[in-house]
């Protein structure tokens, strides 16, 4: 009994002294803190954001920075980001290692969202870009029409921005976004991104179903080459074509092209042999296929144009740019010679220079060489999926098709009978 008295005893003190050594070593210091991937533990972070006129080198020297340190900061930034493109209200910090806000050891500017420039102001000097930790989720949405795409987006409690994905990255090839109508309905599943709990954008899109027209428009999204994803039908038809169906984005046709119209400005019957998008001024123009500048000029009535050839068949051109497009033009070298991308390369700007009464692009198309109306000609599409892929195309579909299945629109309760595990039986035929 007394053995096991004095065993307990020992046990005890053992256990006692444990404990009291292990809290011995537990200090506030241990429990590190990090901001912009940097340790703060024992430092202080005076945040702030730049005023209209005030630059980084004020911002600093205001904090003890001599102006040896900026230059040599200001030439060392320009490698990653020139410190000269700061802008008014952006955000910035400054880390000072403790709470007498003597000379800062990091200046960091916040580029955008996710990317930021730090300027370490050690001994030595460097300056890097970081990122934020970027954190992906996959969402799914759906939404009915009553007046606008825009608008029935903002009813399901979607982002805005997938608007132009939805109408300009997968269906400007097919789908009218000017022409839809009430009842018109989408479901959709794409990835939104995050940084620390806040959502700053649009990820990529894997699958969308469009009804519109009384037919169904799907798409998704398939690797094919190994570079980039496109966007191909339930039948492994590529979405893309050779022509995008505007040259700007989601904005409204003001006229049709037409062989008989009365000019708004000489008043007289003629021709309008183009279409013409209403935008505000300013908005990008983009060429609507890949090809090669063949004029970048101004004249009395087109006002500032480009006209580009795309093939020994197909010519388009852009008319009525703002003034601004020249600088635009200087700056991109757009000239003759010059091979733009589809949807990719800005060759000017809305305006309303030359003959015209508002703000907008006139589009003309050329087919060997006769103009003629783009929404009323066939024209070329992009290859369907090759036999080779078509296997993976098939699983890659079919599961996005179930997914798709389980959304609902609006109102509208899942039959979960309809969702398959089995492909569309499409055959494929080459």
């Amino acid at each position: 009994m007394i053995y096991k008295k004095i065993f307990i005893c020992i046990v005890t003190l053992f256990i006692c002294a444990c404990n009291q050594h292990s809290s011995g070593n537990v200090t506030k210091n241990d429990i590190r803190k990090f901001a912009y991937n940097i340790d703060i533990t024992n430092s202080t972070i005076h945040k702030g954001n730049v005023k209209k006129g005030e630059n980084v080198g004020g911002i600093l020297n205001k904090h003890g920075v001599s102006f040896l340190e900026i230059d040599k900061i200001a030439k060392l930034s320009r490698k990653v980001f020139d410190l000269r493109d700061v802008k008014a209200g952006g955000e910035y910090s400054v880390i000072f290692t403790d709470s007498t806000l003597n000379k800062p050891t990091h200046f960091i500017y916040e580029i955008n969202k996710v990317d930021f420039l730090v300027a370490q102001l050690s001994d030595t000097i460097k300056v890097f870009v970081d990122k934020k930790d970027l954190v992906i989720k996959e969402k799914t949405g759906s939404g009915i029409i009553n007046s606008s795409l825009w608008f029935a987006m903002e009813e399901s409690n979607l982002s805005a921005k997938l608007v132009n994905v939805l109408a300009d990255e997968i269906y400007p090839w097919t789908i009218d976004f000017f022409r839809l109508k009430p009842g018109d309905r989408f479901k959709v599943i794409y990835d939104a991104k995050y940084v620390d709990d806040e959502f700053i954008g649009i990820g990529k899109v894997h699958a969308t179903i469009f009804h519109t027209n009384n037919k169904e428009y799907y798409a998704f999204s398939f690797n094919e080459l190994g570079d980039f994803s496109d966007y191909f039908d339930e039948k492994g038809n590529n979405l893309r074509k050779f022509f995008l169906k505007a040259p700007v984005s989601f904005t409204r046709i003001s006229s049709r092209y037409t062989k008989k119209r009365k000019h708004p400005v000489t008043g007289r019957w003629k021709g309008h042999f183009g279409t013409d998008f209403a935008a505000p001024i300013g908005t990008p123009i983009y060429s609507t296929a890949d090809g090669t500048v063949v004029e970048a000029s101004y004249t009395r009535y087109n006002g500032y144009y480009v006209k580009i050839k795309h093939n020994s068949t197909y010519t388009t051109q852009y008319l009525h740019m703002d003034k601004s497009s020249k600088r635009l033009w200087n700056k991109s070298k757009i000239k003759k010679g010059k091979k733009v991308s589809q949807g990719v390369d800005i060759i000017g700007y809305v305006g309303q220079s030359g003959q015209a009464t508002g703000p907008h692009v006139c589009y003309r198309f050329w087919k060997n060489g006769k103009q003629v109306d783009p929404f009323k000609t066939k024209l070329p599409s992009s290859k369907p999926v090759r036999k080779s892929k078509r296997e993976e195309f098939e699983a890659v579909k079919n599961n996005w098709l179930n997914k798709l299945n389980t959304i609902s629109y609006p109102n509208e309760e899942i039959n979960f009978d309809s969702i398959v595990s089995t492909s569309l039986n499409i055959k494929f035929h080459d």
